[in-house]
């Protein structure tokens, strides 16, 4: 530093340098000083500069016109994590992985035309994490206009960004609340204007859209005899008071509703109150509160009304906490743990704490009929009924209960008990007689039917022996009458043949009748030759097809048996020929381990409804109830089955403990063949009238 001749200080540089000679020798040395005040002064100047830029809170960096770093101050350094030897030289925008809101040319070409540009910009930090920063470029141009290079500030918003942001969502947030929840929500200023009213809100005083309410008197939805209680508690809100009203409103379609609401005073920001309100419709409660009164009132009545005795109980029942007797048993106006004894009689005690503990146990009704000491001493019969009454966890409050006098019921089923063991003694004597009557019915029914097969068979055998044997006679002698006749007259024998043909026709007929009553067969060779033969003869006289089914191994049964199953089959053709139409039948006998089997089907046109339903309650013809009767006998059963497609008779009768297949000391003879039949279908004529009769057995 020098002084100068006017006294100031100047700053100026000294070079020294040597002078030689031809040879190269030292000989002196020349001294040259330059002022460098200004440029000094410059310096000190940008180094104050740099010290007041690194003294703001702000990122301050300069760049050149290649976007290289040339300045990178302190706080850059504090926000970014890059020192300032880090960051001297390199591209900001490839150091900071910048993200920019537009294409960065139209940037530089916003900052070339109007020297500078601000924007929001976000940066990534050395330590890999975001920031937000608001940036403002300025543009500093050389003299001749070119770019020398920009200053750029950056302030970091991301605290203030991240605020705004969960500001943001929690309006939203509030906003999705007030628009889904099922009240309105609304805010109303001082004066009464309705400055808003969620969709709820709008929908519960009838409004379209919020323009047809919202920024209106909501004095004018206000029920008119509740106007005023509401504009006072509005203006109490708006003061800063808070509490709830019910009130009623009158909607833009005119309909009444009874509203609740719990309001608040909500500040703006110039600090006004306005309020805030949450209001339910309660127009369905306010209904359910009135039916319940309603309800209760009737209740009442009915109790005062009612002969039955009304009572309510601690939760265990150790406590009679109400009893209204009505003149039966002693009321009490006050609890009492001593019901038990008071009321009940000592013998039903157990029982009705037993059913008390498992009615509390299971939360269930209590039930039970018992023994009560009545107001005069005497005891009378009490039905009596609780109910438990549950809070809302499901717990036991107390129960309710009524009981009913039932003492003129129980002793009149305690006579009717008596009656009743009385009438069932003289029923039982009378069933007694009755069956005794029955089995000597049923007796003299077998004894009848038994001696009518045995006439049957006398009649049978008398005529064969006897009517047959002369009608023989008859007709031997007419035959030799004849051939000494026709030596005389030739008149004589033409007139002779005649009286013979009408001879053996009663003949036949004598032997059909013989067989019907009954067929001597059954007695020589059992069912299967009286059954084959029976149809045989049939067959001669009727178009009816019957196919006869029965095993080789059949055997022989007791005569009284097979005597029974043979009439079946009589009965049941006599039947599918008078009336079924049918022109096939077809028979099927099995004999199994302990029972017989008999099937007999026709394919005729069936029995009406009405006619099964005489033979199904025993109302029906003579032929089918001696049917019944002689399987009774057996203790064997038959059914009838009957359709538009035909008629099926099926029978079973349990087979005697003597029967068994394997007695053959009756079986057929060896000459007949049990196979041959099987398979064979008979054609028969139709009997006459006469001749179902006779083998009806009637």
């Amino acid at each position: 530093m020098r002084r100068r001749k006017d006294g100031t200080h100047l700053d100026a540089s000294l070079t020294i340098s040597p002078i030689r000679d031809a040879a190269g020798r030292v000989i002196g040395a020349s001294k040259v000083a330059r002022d460098i005040t200004e440029r000094r002064q410059a310096e000190r100047a940008l180094s104050e500069q740099a010290r007041l830029l690194d003294l703001s809170n702000d990122a301050i960096f300069v760049r050149d016109g290649g976007d290289h770093v040339t300045y990178w101050n302190k706080a850059a350094t504090e926000l970014y994590g890059f020192t300032r030897e880090e960051a001297m030289g390199r591209v900001t925008h490839e150091l900071l992985q910048t993200e920019f809101p537009t294409q960065l040319g139209m940037i530089n070409e916003q900052l070339r035309r109007d020297e500078r540009w601000s924007g929001e910009l976000v940066h990534t930090r050395k330590d890999g994490t975001k920031v937000i920063v608001v940036s403002r470029w300025v543009l500093d141009r050389k003299a001749d206009g070119k770019a020398l290079r920009i200053l750029e500030t950056n302030s970091d918003i991301t605290h203030q960004k991240r605020t705004e942001k969960a500001l943001r969502e929690s309006e939203e947030r509030f906003r999705a609340i007030v628009e889904t929840t099922p009240e309105c929500v609304k805010l109303v200023s001082v004066a009464g204007t309705l400055l808003h009213m969620n969709s709820p809100g709008l929908t519960m005083v009838g409004a379209r859209s919020a323009e047809e309410v919202v920024g209106k008197s909501v004095y004018d939805l206000i029920a008119p005899e509740d106007r005023d209680r509401f504009k006072a508690f509005n203006e109490s809100i708006c003061r800063g008071g808070q509490g709830s009203l019910q009130f009623e409103i009158v909607g833009l379609d005119g309909k009444r509703r009874h509203m609740e609401t719990h309001a608040a005073p909500l500040r703006n920001p110039d600090e006004t109150l306005v309020h805030l309100a949450i209001t339910a419709d309660i127009s369905e409660r306010k209904h359910a509160e009135e039916l319940l009164r309603t309800s209760e009132e009737r209740f009442r009545a009915l109790v005062t009304a009612s002969s039955d005795v009304v009572y309510r109980m601690s939760p265990d029942w150790s406590e009679m906490r109400e009893l209204d007797g009505r003149g039966f048993i002693a009321d009490t106006g006050k609890p009492t743990r001593d019901w038990l004894n008071q009321y009940i009689h000592p013998d039903d005690q157990p029982l009705i704490l037993r059913t008390i503990r498992e009615a509390v146990r299971t939360k269930s009704v209590f039930e039970h009929e018992h023994h009560v000491r009545r107001m005069d001493g005497t005891l009378g019969w009490m039905y009596s009924r609780a109910v438990p009454l549950l809070n809302i966890s499901g717990e036991i409050l107390e129960w309710f209960g009524a009981a009913s006098d039932v003492t003129a019921r129980k002793e009149a089923e305690d006579n009717f008990r008596k009656l009743a063991r009385t009438l069932d003694a003289e029923v039982r004597a009378r069933t007694r007689e009755l069956e005794e009557q029955s089995n000597r019915v049923r007796q003299l029914s077998r004894r009848l039917l038994r001696s009518q097969d045995e006439e049957r068979r006398h009649i049978a055998r008398e005529l064969h022996d006897s009517v047959g044997q002369t009608l023989t006679v008859l007709d031997i002698n007419l035959e030799l009458f004849m051939q000494e006749a026709g030596y005389k007259s030739s008149d004589v024998p033409s007139k002779i043949e005649e009286i013979q043909k009408t001879v053996q026709q009663l003949h036949r007929e004598i032997r059909t009748t013989s067989y019907l009553l009954h067929p001597p067969l059954l007695d020589e060779s059992g069912l299967y030759s009286a059954i084959s033969l029976y149809l045989q003869g049939l067959r001669e006289r009727s178009g009816l097809e019957v196919r006869f089914e029965i095993s080789e191994q059949f055997g022989r049964l007791p005569s009284e048996l097979e005597l029974v199953i043979f009439r079946l089959v009589q009965e049941s053709l006599t039947n599918i020929h008078r009336h079924s139409e049918s022109k096939t039948a077809s028979i099927r006998i099995d004999r199994e381990s302990n029972q017989i089997a008999l099937d007999i089907r026709d394919q005729g046109k069936g029995m009406s409804s009405e006619r099964m339903a005489e033979i199904q309650s025993g109302r029906s013809g003579v032929g089918i109830a001696g049917m019944r009767e002689r399987l009774r006998q057996f203790e064997g059963t038959m059914n009838i089955e009957s359709d538009s497609s035909g008629t099926r008779i099926f029978a079973t009768i349990p087979l005697p403990k003597s029967a068994s297949p394997e007695d053959q000391s009756n079986t057929e003879p060896s000459r007949v063949s049990v196979q041959s039949v099987m398979n064979t279908v008979l054609i028969v004529r139709v009997p006459s009238a006469e001749d179902h009769d006779l083998a009806r057995g009637g």
